[in-house]
């Protein structure tokens, strides 16, 4: 494909030296300055195509290889690929993939086979040709109509070795015009979009590059060099992520001795992985860690000679560095000043897909303008017609309205669910509002509305879509803004419960907010959904002060109507299929049903070790039919739903009320207070009134919260409180998706994952019938080769086993808490085979009966190899008074001390209520025993190891 270019020639060869000679001048800084305004240029159509496309998912990668291709062809040929006006990419795009790919199959067969392929073959052939072709098109072009620019096309066509007088072919020409639009597009397109990513994952880097481009009010070639922290942004990049990731040596003297006993003869071949000499240890402090502040004030200048290559080695180093790096110092400057950019997915996690490069994989954002886009070029631009779509014609309906903006911070989907409910009951009250992350609106907040924020704490520390938010939050802006904060939590996590809704809150007052009303609570181990009903009512009692009292919208109008076609799938639009569900464990008298179930992930998903798996589950069909019998509706009934406001709902036209009680509601979500005070004003016998009046009182926690009491139940336990199935569906939250950790690990199948769960189904405490968990059920009766909605959800950053397979790791986990840490023991044993050395790896682990030891033969087998010791412990047949995990840690306390000062990492996943706070109070006192310190101080030390050493994945 590329001949004898400059990246594939020998360094022997003439036509490289020549190449090389002629071609080095078109890359000197005057050069590359003069290629300024082309760079601009096609930023420009960049910056122009995400305004337009704002709020809508971006695929990072596509859209920074149209960049960089059209960069490279504009710069070096005055050619225009024009890729932001097609629909899909360039077709040299497609054959330079394709060319890539089947060359690394190749190497891999035997000739006769790919002989024997013919149509592989004639593709791969037909591809070449098109790139050469294009190529040779381009240079007939050029010589047709020759110009006076100095670009690289004309220094190959007229260039002359000043020794020699040699020109380039324009069979060579041909192939250097490849090896630039190759090279030179894939290399930057994958440093721009793993700079993304790490800016992204790490928002106070985020907030640093964006506060400096703020300096400047434009960006000129001048303004390049001042932009030191963006600079070691992309070395840093770079050190983590080299998108060229090995360069080749040969050896030219013999009989050499390296490090570690390996003899290198004369022309032997060396390959140099930079993934590993970029994370050298004796170089890098903390390797792993994304840190641009290791590049500043002279530490990049400071480094050992050949500890960063990522633009290769010596003479055979990269010749285009110098326009790579002002072409993506130019656009990460102009996409930050543009715009504030946020994850499609928060939870996602780096992939790597591979040709010649490296790149994210699935790697997607959204955009919001910072402020309109604005460029200075001499080139005539046609202004668009203005295309109204179904969100312009929105707006257009509620110009009336005023203006409120809803911001959250969710994992779980609780908060966006919250968000949702707000935003769509507001028209009621005379406001028009806006839902999106709270990343979505740094820098960005307005003081002409209501912001209205409801966010979590996830182990203290802020939601994967609010990290930038806090971020920016602590650079203590100037924030004149009307606001509102409703904090969920669960007060098991007794130091961190609210910690963030908290700090919000506290910050915002400082930076000069006015707090419309105080802080909402919301507690999942109580009345959630009640206390949020709440603090929404009070809400919009104080705004709708604003609006004169008066309802925009009546409610007695809102039938059932629906606006959206598709369910609400908690960005969840993938499916995978599962591959096999059996039974580990019968239920029994003490115990339920234990599954495993293997989903081949949806197309181009991957996962780590310690992630989960999201599912968006639908309602057991044995609580749909009892709604449907509740409201003497059959299973065929079809409904329409119309909404005067926005719903998760699928509105305007028939639907199945079994669809719609299956797929899209929470059925058996404890009823909340205010329901209950709802539905007894509905109540035509004044008894059953009464007593239901009685249950939203001082008896609510132990009569409807822990018997999970929900609508349903209340509506057959008094039968003549006379709810509309309208009504009933306006009472219920949208359904959720849940979590689970992954069992397994990718070394065993990248694209396949395991699930390890109790199967919920027990006598109701209600006293009613049978109560369904919604998730476990619905798994459980998926059948081979059915598909289920699922995507795979990054864990805590620390939830996964140590890069360092040298560093031991203690994991401790009662019944299927044991899900995660089979996927560790399997990844370590995986690791052992393969010839990897393994540090020691101890299980501590139990559960009622030996017999309920779960993968007690894969956990021997793995024992037996060394990969793991394994520590049981079975509360039904305690022996020596010991019963539960926490005896056991309690008796190796000496070892648990020892092991932690070898650097261990500790792992615990199970119940929050039994094992997380009986295994966290077990390690205080084995840290205050070993201190010689109080019980408080003691925690104290706890909560500090718990950052990157003590790492905790518990459940309700």
């Amino acid at each position: 494909m590329a001949g004898d270019g400059l990246f594939t020639a020998r360094t022997s060869e003439l036509n490289w030296k020549l190449a090389h000679k002629i071609l080095m001048p078109a890359f000197g800084p005057q050069a590359i300055r003069d290629m300024f305004p082309a760079m601009m240029d096609i930023l420009s159509q960049l910056i122009l195509r995400w305004e337009r496309f704002a709020g809508e998912e971006i695929d990072v990668c596509d859209n920074l290889t149209r960049l960089t291709l059209d960069t490279i062809a504009l710069c070096s040929f005055n050619y225009r690929f024009n890729s932001f006006y097609q629909k899909t990419m360039h077709r040299f795009v497609d054959a330079m993939v394709n060319v890539l790919v089947e060359s690394g199959r190749r190497t891999g067969r035997f000739s006769l086979q790919n002989t024997l392929m013919v149509s592989t073959a004639r593709r791969y052939n037909d591809d070449i040709a098109y790139m050469h072709n294009l190529c040779d098109e381009i240079v007939k072009e050029r010589r047709k109509h020759p110009n006076d620019i100095n670009d690289l096309l004309n220094r190959m066509i007229n260039g002359k070795d000043s020794e020699t007088g040699y020109q380039l072919s324009d069979e060579n020409i041909r192939y250097q015009m490849v090896t630039f639009l190759v090279a030179g597009h894939e290399t930057t397109s994958g440093l721009l979009s793993f700079t993304m990513y790490y800016l992204l994952k790490n928002p106070h880097a985020l907030q640093k590059a964006q506060a400096e481009v703020d300096q400047y009010n434009e960006i000129t070639v001048d303004t390049l060099s001042k932009l030191k922290y963006i600079d070691a942004v992309l070395k840093e990049t770079l050190r983590l992520q080299p998108t060229a990731p090995l360069f080749v040596l040969e050896s030219i003297e013999d009989n050499i001795n390296l490090p570690g006993g390996y003899e290198v003869h004369k022309s032997d071949i060396i390959i140099v992985l930079l993934s590993q000499l970029h994370r050298d240890p004796k170089v890098w402090d903390r390797p792993e860690e994304f840190l641009p502040e290791r590049m500043l004030n002279g530490g990049f200048e400071n480094l050992p000679s050949n500890s960063w290559k990522p633009f290769g080695n010596g003479q055979r180093g990269c010749i285009g560095r110098p326009f790579a790096w002002q072409e993506s110092l130019l656009a990460i400057a102009l996409i930050l000043k543009h715009f504030n950019i946020d994850f499609v997915d928060p939870s996602y996690d780096l992939r790597i897909k591979q040709t010649l490069t490296i790149k994210p994989e699935g790697f997607k954002i959204r955009v919001q303008p910072r402020r309109r886009a604005e460029f200075s070029l001499h080139t005539n631009m046609k202004q668009s017609e203005k295309i109204f779509d179904k969100q312009t014609k929105q707006q257009s309906d509620r110009s009336h309205l005023r203006p409120m903006s809803i911001l959250f911070g969710s994992n779980s989907g609780s908060c966006e669910s919250f968000a949702e409910t707000l935003a769509s009951e507001a028209p009621l009250y005379g406001y028009n509002a806006t839902v999106a992350t709270l990343d979505s609106a740094v820098r960005s907040l307005s003081n002409d509305r209501p912001i209205i924020i409801i966010t979590a704490s996830y182990e203290g520390k802020p939601c994967e879509n609010a990290k930038q938010f806090v971020a920016y939050l602590e650079l203590k802006p100037k924030l004149e803004i009307n606001y509102a904060v409703f904090g969920a939590g669960h007060h098991d996590w007794v130091n961190t419960y609210q910690k963030i809704p908290i700090y919000i809150d506290q910050m915002i007052e400082n930076s000069g907010g006015t707090r419309i009303i105080e802080r909402g609570i919301g507690d999942s181990a109580g009345d959630f959904y009640g206390a949020f009903e709440v603090w929404k009512e009070n809400l919009f009692r104080i705004l709708r002060k604003d609006t004169n009292d008066q309802n925009v919208i009546s409610e007695e109008k809102l039938s059932i109507e629906i606006v959206n076609t598709k369910r609400n799938l908690g960005q969840i639009t993938d499916f995978g299929i599962i591959l096999q569900n059996k039974i580990l464990i019968e239920a029994n008298d003490i115990g339920p049903t234990v599954r495993h179930v293997e989903i081949k992930l949806p197309k181009g998903q991957t996962y780590r070790t310690g992630d989960y798996l999201a599912i968006l589950p639908t309602n057991p069909i044995e609580i749909v039919y009892r709604v449907l019998k509740r409201f003497n509706l059959s299973a065929d009934t079809h409904i329409k739903i119309l909404s005067s406001t926005d719903t998760f709902f699928p509105t305007n036209y028939p639907v199945s009320a079994f669809d719609i009680l299956s797929g899209y509601v929470e059925l058996a979500q404890p009823i909340s207070k205010k329901q209950i005070e709802t539905l007894a004003t509905l109540c035509k016998n004044e008894k059953e009134q009464m007593n239901l009046r009685n249950l939203g009182g001082d008896v609510y926690e132990n009569e409807i919260l822990t018997k999970r009491i929900s609508i349903l139940d209340i509506l057959e336990l008094y039968p003549s409180c006379e709810l509309l199935f309208s009504q009933y569906l306006r009472m219920l939250p949208s359904l959720r998706i849940r979590q689970y950790s992954i069992s397994s690990s990718p070394l065993w199948n990248s694209e396949v994952v395991t699930l390890t769960f109790d199967i919920l189904n027990t006598p109701a405490l209600s006293g009613i019938g049978q109560y369904y968990g919604v998730a476990s059920n619905y798994l459980s009766n998926l059948k081979e080769g059915n598909q289920i909605s699922c995507t795979v959800r990054a864990s805590n950053v620390t939830f996964h086993p140590p890069e360092d397979t040298k560093i031991p790791i203690v994991m401790i986990a009662a019944g299927t808490g044991i899900a995660p840490f089979r996927g560790f023991i399997q990844e370590r044993a995986a690791q052992l085979v393969c010839g990897r050395e393994i540090g020691p790896t101890i299980l501590y682990y139990g559960c009622r009966l030996e017999e309920d030891f779960l993968y007690a033969n894969e956990f021997d087998r793995w024992s037996k190899l060394g990969a793991v010791q394994i520590k049981t412990v079975f509360s039904r047949q305690g022996i020596n008074g010991k019963k539960y995990v926490q005896d056991l840690i309690w008796e190796d306390r000496d070892e648990m001390a020892k092991l932690y000062c070898n650097g261990a990492r500790f792992y615990t996943c199970g119940s929050a209520q039994k094992l997380g706070a009986s295994v966290k109070t077990c390690f205080i006192k084995i840290i205050a025993e070993i201190k010689q310190c109080n019980e408080e101080e003691a925690a104290k030390i706890l909560e500090e190891i718990s950052v990157d050493r003590f790492s905790v994945d518990v459940f309700a």
